[in-house]
This record gives structure tokens, sequence and C-alpha cells, in this order.
């Protein structure tokens, strides 16, 4: 899987590298499609062999299948020439050596570099005795630009005179080579080069001829026979071909990919295929194939295949397919509810659909209740911890802790499965997590840190690690951020989930789609002063519990918290408070501005030096300045420019001012303001500009300049824009905005201003007013 995996990185890699060539074809990440919903359930249990089939529904094949058949290939070949070559110099020798060296080879050449003088394959292939082999090897090399396609992403064009002079060349060989297992090798090259040529029944003939009724299990074998399975889809006998690539598909493992695909390409039914089986297994692993097949929740597959043979090893892949599938469609999306993580939540069902997905899960449990009743299945366990999971989902805890006692495995693989599923059920029992089970929450996390040991050379990159060890990360990961930090907050222990979600992103493989808040953000833009001042002292108090300690030791160590803290205060316009904790860092740890006492006549922009606007503005300097403000208007009268001056610094900071980040470390493009904000003070002045507003009002009202009063309504018609409720009716919401409360004293008493007419020509709200109030 490792190489599918950095395929995928790859092409990520250049989606990212390449993006400003695609930026108007596409916006935004792509989904990893091995990690892009929340999954407790591991696939790898029991599936060896069956890597592809695992459950994705973002791409063909989940893996590549193992042995590859690169590796089948060389094992083939070790077992032929004994245990004294080497499994590296054969692949070495066999994929990488160019023509003319096994050209030397095998005419017995000494003029050889030192490297392939001392390679054991080669070595092997210098003797006498041993010089068939050699000289197949060289004629399969030849054979190579002819029947792959170097370009797969062009049509093949074959030339048939040259496939024709190597099966001339390859039947002369064949019929002078004694050695049987050479002999085969040559069978397969002959019976390829007449598939490629288009003969088809050549092809059949020449199969039959040289296989039919040999007890063979070696990969030459299963190619040559999946080359007239392709052979008999070619002349339309396409049910029959669906049975040999089911022959070659469960034999042969590393063929599996190019089976199933080739076996889809005869359009046929699991029925029309039974009849043609030997025997029930046979059969089962037919209906296993077509269930594969499936990417949407059904146990159809599940019942077929049990039917036919309880002990078929396609069942495990089918039950975490099933499993995997109801993770993505209803468990994913129902943890992910509140979170703005995944690709959708359960907000996004229907409730036809949502018990739809109920259904479905208890239909799924009871077929693996009544298979482990009738006890024939292989491994029982896995199926008994599979029951316990789907209980745990369905929220029903005393069951699945029932079937997890029934589980008595000592299975390495069921053991880790049941420690997840039981993991979960503890923490969902456990009515509030107090130090006691903090403690034993810790054994499990060190558990989960054992499963997942640093990579050599800190290669912890998803591509390259293992599969197994990237599942754990997975499920550590999910464990943190969906379910115990999810948790905390309940509990109102803000602190305790801001270590969490840094436990969370130590793991490093934070996935846009899955992995939730960071805990840096959960730091930086949501937690409340009087929160961040308690994270603050409890990571330099010197006595914390193990649990605690723990967590603290995976904290983020490169946040500033005395800056943080600072802009908490300025999130709430506390303007005094901040200022003392900004005098606590020195000035080149503080964001600076240029511009955020000047007003906005338009929203977003750049805080950047621009001419009258040079001289940078520290948070600390940027607080003592408003502090002063505040103190100038608690004595009457007040200047009109205090009051703009106040406004204009508000109003930048917030979510359309150009000084956001004074307050805030991360400004999405998708947030705005609703209903909602009001009920939180800082969101409400962030999104709804209401104090900005207040300000340029009091500032008109103190001032008798018609041009400066003419500034400040249309500053305060901004402000008040802001927090236009939301309405389903986009006609009705649009409405609102043209009809701002402000547009009327504008047209009216500052109509022959010239900043009426400057802001007439920049603003359309404004114009598309004055044009809905004109008399027809």
């Amino acid at each position: 899987m490792n190489y599918r995996k950095l395929f995928v990185f790859l092409i990520s890699f250049c989606a990212v590298f390449f993006g400003n060539v695609i930026y108007t074809l596409s916006c935004g990440p792509s989904p990893d499609p091995y990690d892009y919903y929340i999954s407790f359930y591991s696939p790898y249990s029991k599936g060896g062999g069956y890597e592809p089939f695992y459950y994705t529904s973002l791409s063909s094949f989940y893996g590549d299948p193992t042995p590859s058949e690169e590796t089948a290939n060389v094992g083939d070949w070790q077992n032929y020439t004994g245990s004294k070559v080497t499994a590296k110099d054969i692949r070495e020798c066999i994929y990488t050596y160019k023509l003319e060296q096994l050209s030397a080879i095998a005419t017995g050449s000494n003029v050889l570099p030192d490297s392939v003088k001392q390679n054991s394959f080669a070595q092997f292939l210098l003797k006498d005795k041993n010089r068939e082999a050699a000289r197949y090897l060289l004629f399969a090399k030849t054979c190579e630009p002819v029947v792959i396609n170097a370009d797969p992403w062009s049509v093949p064009d074959r030339n048939n005179g040259l496939l024709g002079d190597l099966y001339t060349e390859g039947e002369g060989l064949y019929n002078k080579t004694a050695d049987k297992d050479i002999r085969e090798r040559y069978a397969f090259q002959l019976i390829r080069l007449q598939h490629y040529r288009k003969d088809y029944r050549d092809a059949i003939t020449s199969f039959d001829k040289f296989f039919e009724g040999k007890d063979n299990s070696s990969l030459v074998y299963f190619k040559a026979l999946a080359l007239k399975a392709g052979a008999l889809l070619r002349l339309k006998d396409s049910v029959q071909s669906a049975y040999l690539f089911s022959r070659v598909f469960e034999k042969a493992p590393s063929l599996r990919t190019s089976c199933f695909t080739s076996l889809m390409w005869t359009n046929t039914s699991n029925n029309q295929v039974y009849p043609l089986c030997k025997d029930n297994h046979e059969k089962a692993i037919v209906a296993a194939i077509y269930g594969f097949a499936n990417s949407e929740p059904d146990v159809a597959a599940l019942r077929n295949v049990y039917g036919f043979d309880p002990a078929s090893p396609a069942l495990n892949i089918l039950l975490a397919r099933e499993i995997n599938k109801l993770e993505d469609a209803y468990f994913s999306p129902y943890l992910s509810e509140g979170q703005s993580v995944g690709l959708i939540s359960m907000h996004d069902y229907s409730t036809e659909e949502k018990k739809k997905m109920t259904t479905r899960l208890s239909a799924l449990q009871t077929v693996i209740d009544s298979f482990v009743n009738k006890g024939k299945l292989k491994d029982m366990d896995l199926w008994r911890v599979s029951s316990a999971y789907i209980s745990y989902i369905r929220k029903d805890y005393p069951a699945a802790k029932t079937r997890l006692e029934e589980v008595k495995t000592k299975d390495g693989e069921v053991k880790d499965q049941w420690e997840i599923v039981n993991l979960l059920v503890n923490i969902n029992q456990q009515k509030t997590i107090d130090s006691a089970f903090e403690s034993r929450l810790l054994a499990s996390f060190k558990w989960l840190d054992a499963k997942t040991p640093p990579e050599k050379n800190h290669r912890d990159d998803w591509w390259s690690m293992p599969d197994k060890t990237y599942f754990f990360k997975k499920t550590y990961r999910n464990l943190l951020f969906a379910i115990l930090a999810p948790r905390y907050h309940q509990q109102g222990d803000v602190l305790k989930e801001a270590l969490i979600r840094g436990r969370c992103d130590s793991l490093q493989i934070n996935d846009y789609f899955v992995s939730g808040q960071t805990a840096i953000s959960q730091v930086s833009d949501d937690m409340k002063s009087a929160e961040l001042i308690r994270l603050n002292d409890f990571l330099h108090q010197p006595v914390k519990t193990p649990y605690e300690s723990y967590l603290a030791g995976f904290f983020p160590k490169h946040l500033n918290m005395n800056r943080i803290i600072g802009e908490s205060y300025v999130r709430v316009h506390d303007f005094s408070n901040a200022r003392d904790w900004f005098k606590k860092i020195p000035a080149a740890a503080q964001a600076t501005s240029y511009q955020v006492f000047r007003e906005q006549l338009q929203d977003f922009g750049e805080d950047t030096a621009e001419l009258g606007y040079t001289k940078g503005i520290t948070q600390q300097q940027f607080c003592d300045r408003m502090v002063q403000l505040q103190e100038k208007m608690k004595t009457a009268p007040v200047s009109p420019k205090v009051y703009y001056d106040y406004a204009s610094a508000l109003f930048s900071i917030s979510y359309y001012g150009r000084t956001w980040y004074f307050v805030k470390d991360y400004r999405p493009s998708t947030q705005w303001y609703t209903t909602r904000c009001d009920k939180d003070p800082f969101e409400k002045q962030y999104f709804g500009c209401y104090g900005a507003e207040t300000y340029y009002l009091k500032a008109a009202q103190a001032s008798t300049d018609k041009e400066f009063r003419a500034r400040c309504a249309f500053m305060a018609a901004r402000c008040s824009q802001k927090h236009t409720a939301e309405n389903e009716d986009s006609d009705k919401y649009i409405s609102a905005l043209i009809h701002n409360r402000y547009f009327p004293l504008l047209t009216g008493s500052f109509v022959q201003t010239s900043f009426y007419h400057q802001v007439y020509g920049q603003c359309s709200y404004l114009r598309d007013y004055v044009k809905s109030t004109r008399k027809k």
C-alpha cells in the first residue's frame, strides 16, 4: 500500500505546486482517500492479500495486494534457484538489469561489472546447467517493449510483425528447452504474444495445450490463465471469462486487482457465474468479488458468502467493508456534528435518511450475531468484537460490554481491536472524566504510543509509515479530537480540552477533512482571557498528575501565551488589561499595524505601509492609544475625531478589517454574521460591528461639519450592514442590504456633499437603494 500512498501524495503535491495553473478549475484540497472519515475499525485485521478491497469510496482500490506481483515472481524464482540465491539479488537482476547485461549473462561472458559478478542470481545463471534460465530471462526482457504499454494514458500501438517474429523465436526456444519450469515460462510468453496480436482463439488453444490438466500453482500459470480469460472475453464468452478470472483472483493474490477489474468488464452477474463453479467454495469467492464491487451499505454479500462457505477468508474483508461504510455514512457524520470537520455531518441528512442509517446498523448487527451463534466462522472473536463495536455506535453500551466479555482471544490483531472498542465504551460509560479515570486513560495512551513508534530517520510521513502504524495513529487522533476533546468541552474543562488537542496535533497526521480544531486554533482564537490565564499558570506549575504531565509534554512549545492572553482581552475591547500583557513581551514579538486607525470605505484589504501611514503600531502601542481615547471620552466635550478614531480602530480589528490579526490567528473566508453571533460578546463585535457603529454615530452627533458627518453616516451604514439578519429568502436578504437604515439620511441630508458623490461611485448598495426609491 505504501506505493499507492506515495502516488496519492505525489498527486496532491503536484496539485498544490501547480495550484496557480489550476486555480480556476478547483477550490480547496482533495480529501485523503485513506483518511476522510472518522474510523476506529481496522480493515487490516485478517485481511492480508485483500488490501485493494478495503473500503474507500474515493479510490478504485485501497492499496496494493500482498504479495505484490513482483514479490510473487521473485518468490517463484527463489523456489527454482534454492536458498543460496537471495531474493534481493533476484529482484535486482530481473527488474533492474538492462538487456545488454542479461545478454552477457546468457552468453556466459566474463566481461561483466563487479556488481553483476557479485550478484548471487547472476552467478547462478552463469553456470552451464542454468543457461536455459538465463536465455529465458533475455527473451522475456526482449518481449517487454511490445507487451507492456509504457504510457498508460495512450492506446497501445501493437507491432504485429514484431509480435509474430518474437512468437516464432519463442516457440523455437520452447522446443529446445528441457527444463520444465523454464518451458512453462516460455509458454506464458507465447500465450501473451498471441493475445496481444489479437489471436485470441490461438491463445486459448495454446493455454489448453501447455497447461490444461497440470497441477500448477505458479504465478506464470495464473497469469497465463488470466490471458485465457481475457481472450474469452474478447470472443464474447463473458460468463466463462468471469469464472476463470474468479479462479485467478482466489489463487493468485498478487493478480487480484487486475482480475477484479477484468471481471467487472465482463458485465456479468454472480448468478450467471455460479453454475460454472465446481463447489460452494468457488461460489463463495464469486459472491465475494461481486460484493467488493458494491460501495453502498448492504449485507447481501455477507449472507451469500456465508451461505456458500462460512469459513471463507473473504468474509472478514466484507465485514470490515460494511462497518467502514457505516462509519463513513453514519458514525463519522454523527461525531462531526457541530465540530466543523468531515465531508458531511448529520445536519446534512433528512430524518428519513437518518432512520435508514440506523436500520442498516441494526441489519448488520443482526447478521453478525446470527453468524456467531451458528459457530461456523473462522475468526469468531473478531466478529464478536465487531458486533460490540456496532453496539457502541448505537450507544447500547451494556450490550457492547456483554459482547466484549465473551471474547477470550489470544490473537494479537483481534485483541488490538478489542482494546480500541473497550476503550471507547469505557469513555462513554464514564459520566465525568475525573482524575481516577484519567489514570486509566494514561495507560491506554501509552498502549497507543507503543503501537505508533517513531519511524527510523524520523520519517513519520503517512505515505511512508507501515499500514498498521498509520491506522493506530489515525485511531489515536480520532480518539483525541472526536471523543475526548468534546467530552472535556462538555464538562467545561477547556484547559484539558486544549491539552488533548495539543497531543492530537503532535501526532502530525492532521487531515483537512477530519482532524478537527488544533490546539493553537483553540488557544489563539477561542479561549477567553480567564481560561488562558489558568492554562498559562498550569503550564508553569511544577506539580502535575502523571496524566497532566504526559499531555503537557506534547503541548505546543512555541506559543507566546503572553501575546495570546493580550489578544484575548483585545477581542472583548478590554484594552487596559491587554496592554499589561503586551508589556511582558518585546515589541519584535508583537504584531504590527500601519492602518489600524484608518477608516475603511471597503472591506478587507491588507494592513501595509502606505503613503501617510508609514509608522508601525505594535499591539501594545495600539492598546495605549485605545486607552487614551477611552479616557478622553470621559471628559466633555469630546472631540468628534476621538469617537471617529476609536470607531475606525474597532472596525479595523473586526472580521472585515485590515487589522483582524490583532485578535485572531486565522480568518477563514467562509464565515459571516448570523444572529447566533449576538450571543457571544466577541463574535457580536467581530462579525456584527455594533460598537464601531455606535461610535461613528457619536462622532456624527459631536460634529457640525457636514462633510465629516456624511463620512460618519456612511461608515455607520457599513457597520449596520454587517449585522443584517440572515434570511433563507435571498431576495429579501439582498433587499435588506440595499435598504440600509442610514441610506435615507445619506441621500437626504448629505446628498450635496462631496463625500456622498465619492462613495456613490464606490458602493453598489447605495446606488441600488437610490434606484429603488426613484419614482417611475
